[in-house]
């Protein structure tokens, strides 16, 4: 945007005949809509086949990973990839599951990979996933899914830690689920400088229900607590200029407890059944915008169970439908706050025990700074 001119006179100018000197004037300050502060991105979570045609710079494949119970608390399985130091245009995960032995193991089961960032020590979510149920494939049944993953290229440099967190008990010694992970990179510079990347929520960190997750609606264990999805102060990088963030939420459990606010409605088995819905309220402003934690299953491919049921943000054998949306600041100054509420619930059950059928959610939330 052109700066506008503001002719002055300087003391003793006019006298001497001299030409007035313009003073440019700063910018002005960009208008901002404090009801347009998170506006939802139109953007896939992942793709069925490679969205690139060029020839990739290079690959880094995993080796196939079986998956299997990796315990509670802080028990992880973990391995180390090697990436070539620069940029890449694009980065694109294909993610392929398969099995190991006769053919994958039986139920639909969380899968999530995680990056460690080495100059902040923080873990970010960059694969959340489904597996199928398998009861009807064979020992070479595979299908590979195609996750764009640029926006943390910064952290896929020289010799990078994964861990990974699969919540089934289903794997025996003649089957099991598999994932194979395989970033392929793309020549060229990336269309926009990622500044930074912070972890807004991670349920991982204060699990409340022993998988990983935030119960939902039992008194004393709020899901809208401060140390779970309460307000959060940010501080902004300076030179940002775009804030984009990755969210991603996912249903589980069979609770039959209620949505007090919603007349008439009869709880489907909250949450993995249950459709909820979501709204920020960004530096004190309540956003009219409503994110949806529901998935139709309705195109899924054929398996042995309940594959075609709709489910609170993902389907069988799938990745898991993350969402992103454009964060914009109100005020003054390079701090902001965040705050995301849910629905409310009750549950009928009073303590959060995962195994017993409790709702609870599985959430991460990261924020990007563009340059």
């Amino acid at each position: 945007m052109a700066s506008l001119l503001l002719l002055t006179t300087a003391c003793g100018e006019e006298e001497s005949g001299k030409t007035p000197t313009p003073t440019p004037t700063p910018d002005p300050a960009p208008v901002v809509d404090n009801t347009q502060l998170a506006v939802q991105i139109e953007r896939k979570p992942f793709y069925t086949r490679n969205p690139m045609s060029a020839a990739p710079s290079h690959e880094v494949q995993s080796d196939k990973i079986r998956l299997a119970h990796t315990g509670w608390g802080e028990n992880y399985g973990t391995f180390t990839l090697n990436f070539p130091e620069g940029k890449s245009k694009r980065v694109i995960l294909q993610y392929t599951m398969g099995c190991f032995g006769s053919r994958p193991a039986d139920y639909d089961n969380t899968t999530i990979f995680f990056i460690k960032d080495k100059s902040s020590n923080e873990w970010h979510e960059i694969a959340r996933a489904f597996t199928p149920f398998g009861g009807m494939f064979d020992s070479e049944w595979e299908k590979s899914f195609y996750l764009d993953v640029t926006e943390y290229q910064s952290l896929l440099q020289g010799d990078v830690e994964f861990r990974y967190f699969y919540d089934g008990w289903d794997a025996r010694d003649d089957m099991a689920h598999a994932v194979t992970l395989n970033f392929i990179h793309y020549k060229g510079e990336p269309e926009r400088e990622v500044i930074a990347i912070k972890n807004i929520y991670d349920s991982a960190t204060t699990d409340n229900s022993g998988n990983r997750a935030w119960v939902y609606g039992i008194e004393g264990y709020e899901i809208e607590a401060e140390e779970r999805l309460g307000i959060r102060t940010i501080t902004i990088p300076d030179g940002t200029r775009q804030m984009e963030l990755r969210f991603s939420i996912t249903g589980h459990g069979h609770d039959r407890g209620i949505f007090p606010d919603i007349a008439g409605y009869e709880t489907k088995n909250a949450a993995e059944f249950d459709e909820n819905y979501y709204r920020f309220v960004i530096d004190g402003f309540i956003q009219p915008n409503y994110g949806h934690i529901f998935y139709s299953n309705a195109d899924n491919y054929i398996q042995k169970g309940t594959y075609n049921y709709d489910r609170a943000n993902w389907a069988p054998g799938n990745p898991a439908n993350i969402q992103y949306w454009s964060i914009n600041h109100f005020g003054e100054g390079n701090e902001m706050t965040l705050d995301i509420d849910l629905q409310r619930f009750i549950s009928e059950f009073d303590a959060p025990n995962a195994s017993e059928g409790v709702a609870r959610y599985v959430i991460q939330a990261d924020m990007f700074f563009y340059k």
